[in-house]
């Protein structure tokens, strides 16, 4: 199962962007500590008058192999 989350991943301001990269690596610790692979799949912002940096991140479990 392949699942797509957003998060906050940055700002032009350097003290949001401090604090919005440490929150968005604290999710993803808690998610990979879960079991799941994380991966980066785009970088993007908004269109808008809005500084913040998003990033959507696809989430899918870890193949867990069997020993024969």
């Amino acid at each position: 199962m392949k699942k797509v989350i957003t998060l906050e991943i940055g700002n032009s301001s350097w003290w949001k962007n401090k604090k919005y990269r440490k929150e968005a690596a604290a999710k993803i610790r808690e998610i990979r500590r879960k079991g799941y692979n994380i991966q980066l799949l785009k970088r993007y912002r908004l269109d808008e008058s809005n500084t913040i940096l998003y990033g959507d991140y696809a989430i899918q479990n870890k193949n867990k192999k069997s020993n024969p």
